[in-house]
């Protein structure tokens, strides 16, 4: 599932929610303030996969760091 960034209309918090893409989130509510309706931001997709990799090259090119 993606992971989605909303920002608060209210309180202008800015908070992550993990939902599919076609799923309706009518009743999403800020987690600071509750208002409900939040404004979804416009951001980059993100993984986790990026981070493996460097973790994986880390250990080949520095393997004492992990004994």
């Amino acid at each position: 599932m993606p992971l989605y960034d909303y920002e608060c209309v209210k309180c202008a918090h800015v908070f992550e929610v993990f939902h599919k893409i076609d799923e309706v989130i009518d009743d999403l509510a800020c987690p600071k303030c509750k208002t409900k309706r939040p404004r979804k931001l416009v951001s980059q997709f993100k993984t986790n996969q990026w981070s493996q990799f460097l973790d994986t090259m880390e250990r080949k090119i520095s393997p004492h760091k992990f004994k």
